[in-house]
């Protein structure tokens, strides 16, 4: 009995918690992070107050993991092979970021705020855009043996090229900046790829003449 119970169970929790990170997203989204309690979430989850307890810490904890999918899906969407003609897989990737990033708008002005009032959810942001500024360093240090892109520091010109992406996003989808300027996700993607990819090919003017 308790063996065939257990899978039942666990089932259960895994729909609740599920239930809930789903809740919390769509409050999170909607209410921004100061005015987002655990009784909303609960309140939109459709279960009680105590059982969000039984799944999460706090709030920061329940933000931390619904940033967790969001991020997880922004970087399976951003990911290319850095394979045949690399302006075109920038293009790529850059546009996959934008347009998951777009999808969930709501959560990054939501990040902002948190981070400016919790030294978690700062760190909680660190330690999930690492991974990205990491695979960028190592694209970059691979290309560099195949002659691919000039001799830069992987580390630092990962980590400069993967904020200008994504604080140009966090402007353009946020705060409508440059104002007056009416910009496509796809304009945006290759200006965006185009000042990358200048800024690392080793003979840029070569490969994409004309």
């Amino acid at each position: 009995m308790s063996h065939s119970s257990s899978p039942r169970r666990s089932l259960r929790a895994t729909g609740t918690t599920e239930q809930l990170v789903v809740a919390a997203r769509e409050v999170f989204e909607s209410r921004g992070y100061a005015a987002t309690t655990v009784g909303l979430i609960t309140r939109a989850a459709n279960t009680a107050h105590g059982t969000f307890y039984l799944y999460f810490k706090n709030k920061e904890d329940v933000f931390a993991r619904v940033m967790a999918e969001v991020t997880a899906d922004l970087f399976a969407h951003a990911r290319a092979p850095w394979e045949g003609d690399l302006h075109d897989q920038l293009v790529q990737a850059i546009g996959g970021y934008l347009q998951v990033f777009g999808a969930h708008r709501g959560l990054w002005r939501c990040l902002l705020e948190g981070m400016h009032r919790s030294p978690a959810i700062e760190q909680m942001w660190l330690e999930q855009r690492r991974p990205f500024i990491d695979r960028i360093a190592r694209d970059i240090e691979r290309n560099q043996r195949a002659g691919l892109v000039r001799p830069v520091d992987p580390i630092l010109t990962a980590e400069s090229l993967g904020s200008m992406v994504e604080w140009t996003t966090v402007c353009w989808i946020e705060y409508d900046e440059p104002r007056g300027h009416a910009t496509t996700a796809d304009e945006l993607a290759r200006t965006l790829a185009d000042l990358w990819y200048h800024s690392i090919a080793a003979d840029p003017g070569a490969e994409r003449a004309g």
